[in-house]
């Protein structure tokens, strides 16, 4: 009795054992599904929560390990970014994901050397990773390197031929370098490929305006950009613009007036509306001011007042690996540097790709 008591036990114990175990494995699978489905919703912290209590069972999963990088890094905890993704990198060094996060990381932070240096590592691990080299690129434009930007540029282009933002990226690169008709080359290669990209449209305008002088056809550009974003402030600057030199004043005045819907900064809107009164009582505004006169504040340099055009441009929902994202140079970058062919007005954010990548994973 006794004997077959003790039987009894050992094959309960290991029933329980075994019961436990399948319960654990499907404990870290289902965390891992709640922490996805969180990371995917905004919902960071309790993502990091999920994440670490699958690494608290299993220290080397590397997907737990790589997505609680990741959730520290679109909640804004760069510093705890950098630290788990290192951890990733210890169990797959190879990951070029991995090595351009961890460089999203470090540039919020403000350290751009580690930055470049981690970019170099996620091309070096992945050669064809297309969001790598845009990354690479698009620091080496930040750093005011615009030919190794352009050289980057050009090998993903040699990549990937398809790729309408490294087509237009380039062109903006090579208006910077006093070199419009090339960048005109590359605008028209973009617009073959998606003839509804509404930066090409413009930054083609842009050229057709202040190098080669046409205005009627830069006035279409402008007004089909215009068409297919008509959310992009910086659109509205240039046709405005545009529309005043052609002494098209109540034009002018309509697209003033709209552009004044999108804008936040009261001093601008002051100036903007001064504008609108001189256009209405039939004078001309201020003269041919440049329009780094126009639209920057009290101690507001070019580069600035893109940064500040460029943060209401693109805020969206979150992925599995950031790309830096260039967008339109505003109005001072481009019209200023095409008319000096200045290389200081560009200035490039980071973002973007792997808000994509999750969408796609919705």
């Amino acid at each position: 009795m006794n004997r077959n008591s003790h039987h009894l036990r050992v094959i309960l114990y290991v029933s329980v054992l075994l019961a436990s175990m399948a319960a654990s494995a499907q404990s870290i699978e289902e965390l891992m599904s709640q922490g996805n489905v969180l990371l995917q919703n905004g919902a960071y912290d309790q993502a990091v929560t999920k994440f670490r209590k699958v690494l608290g069972r299993d220290g080397g999963n590397f997907e737990a390990q790589f997505n609680l990088a990741f959730a520290y890094l679109n909640w804004g905890r760069y510093p705890q970014a950098v630290q788990e993704f290192r951890k990733a990198l210890a169990i797959n060094s190879r990951c070029a994901e991995c090595w351009g996060n961890l460089a999203l990381a470090y540039e919020a932070q403000g350290q751009d050397s580690k930055a470049l240096g981690a970019l170099h590592e996620a091309v070096k691990a992945n050669p064809g990773n297309i969001e790598a080299r845009m990354n690479l690129a698009t620091m080496y434009a930040n750093k005011g390197r615009t030919g190794d930007a352009i050289a980057q540029y050009k090998q993903i282009i040699g990549i990937d031929g398809q790729n309408v933002d490294a087509h237009v990226n380039l062109a903006k690169c090579l208006v910077a370098k006093g070199k419009p008709a090339e960048a005109k080359g590359y605008l028209k290669s973009a617009l073959s490929v998606n003839p509804n990209e509404a930066e090409a449209h413009w930054e083609m305008a842009n050229i057709t305006w202040k190098k080669d002088g046409k205005k009627d056809d830069a006035l279409k550009m402008y007004r089909k950009a215009i068409a297919l974003d008509p959310n992009s402030q910086v659109y509205y600057e240039n046709l405005g613009l545009l529309l005043e030199e052609m002494d098209k004043k109540q034009e002018a005045v309509d697209v003033w007036k709209k552009y004044l819907v999108y804008l936040d900064d009261a001093l601008k809107k002051e100036r903007i509306q001064t504008r609108i009164d001189a256009l209405e009582r039939g004078e001309a505004p201020s003269g041919k001011e440049k329009p780094e006169k126009l639209f920057s504040g009290s101690g507001t340099d070019v580069a600035g007042l893109q940064a500040e055009l460029q943060s209401d441009r693109d805020e969206e929902g979150g992925g599995e690996y950031q790309r830096i994202q260039t967008e339109g140079l505003n109005v001072e970058g481009d019209l200023e540097g095409l008319d000096e062919e200045s290389e200081d007005a560009m200035e490039f954010d980071m973002k973007k790709e792997m808000r994509r990548k999750m969408r796609e994973k919705e």
